[in-house]
């Protein structure tokens, strides 16, 4: 059992990409190739794929059972990507456990502009119109639906439910982050101490220097902010303030670089009184939780925000 445990780790390890520009100056193509991977036509068994637009040409997909009546449930999911990937088919795999979690749902999975050629405030406008679209034109009712990402879909998941909040909108029931990408400055304390540890934004058995910091910020990884302040929590989620936000959930890999992010903002979410859950995962890496077909860490983290969701939509 070790050894076939240590395989897959391997295996998972060898699939990841390392997005620091120190390390690996053709990051962004790697990234950009990943768009390409994958059957674009390819849909999870039993479940149907229809790929629209907003009336504004916001394009987004929706997976829904086949032959299962509407309850009127929406997962409503943001990739990630750092801001650079478009939307690939690995992502309508969430689909069946979000079905079964929600006791029935349609997801769906916006794929919003991407950097370098568009940059913020191009996704958050997206990801704000297509929920204006969902629950105005199209009629969910928010209490029904949910939002979540992954890394930089984490950092949009955020950003749209502080604009949501900060309009005075209606909330949705709650909101899940794997990863949160979610500081722009990079400004928490494990970017350092894990900047060794971290195979995906570090090197491995390193420390940062502040010229290395630096070139990690100032590199296309971080093409999205633009002229932007890394500072406005619409940017950077960590400098928001959290009143009036529905139960969170959170995953995160205790080697990341971007831990601080997700422990920051949970912190906040906490002394403003919301319900917060979260589970990480020691010495694990970047998005864990999307390999929970591979390892049991992410299958862990996987149950635990399926437990979340079944929580919230039976609330």
């Amino acid at each position: 059992m070790a050894s076939l445990r240590g395989n897959l780790f391997r295996m998972v390890l060898r699939r990841t990409t390392n997005l620091n520009p120190v390390q690996t100056p053709d990051a962004v193509a790697k990234l950009r190739s990943m768009s390409a991977s994958g059957n674009p036509n390819k849909t999870p068994k039993g479940f149907v794929l229809s790929r629209e637009r907003t009336p504004d040409g916001v394009p987004y997909e929706r997976i829904s059972k086949k032959d299962a009546p509407k309850t009127g449930r929406v997962v409503y999911y943001l990739h990630g990507g750092a801001y650079i990937c478009g939307l690939i088919p690995l992502y309508r795999n969430l689909a069946p456990g979000l079905y079964e979690a929600t006791g029935g749902c349609e997801v769906i999975l916006l794929d919003y502009r991407c950097a370098p050629e568009y940059q913020y405030p191009c996704q958050l406008e997206d990801a704000w119109n297509l929920w204006e679209d969902l629950t105005c034109r199209q009629g969910y009712r928010e209490e029904n639906m949910m939002i979540a990402g992954d890394s930089a879909g984490a950092n949009l998941t955020l950003a749209l439910m502080l604009k949501l909040r900060d309009s005075g909108k209606p909330m949705p029931c709650g909101g899940f982050c794997i990863s949160a990408w979610a500081d722009m400055t990079g400004s928490g304390d494990s970017y350092i101490y894990n900047y060794g540890n971290d195979i995906m934004f570090g090197e491995k058995g390193k420390e940062p220097s502040i010229e290395s910091k630096q070139r990690l910020l100032n590199s296309q990884i971080f093409s999205f902010v633009g002229d932007a302040d890394r500072t406005d929590p619409y940017v950077s989620p960590v400098y928001g303030e959290y009143h009036g936000f529905p139960p969170m959930f959170f995953t995160a890999g205790g080697h990341e670089m971007l831990l601080s992010d997700t422990l920051t903002i949970m912190e906040k979410l906490k002394q403003n009184g919301v319900s917060v859950g979260c589970d990480i995962q020691d010495k694990m890496f970047h998005i864990h939780t999307m390999y929970g077909r591979h390892m049991p860490e992410g299958a862990k983290s996987y149950r635990k925000i399926m437990q979340f969701i079944e929580a919230r939509f039976q609330a």
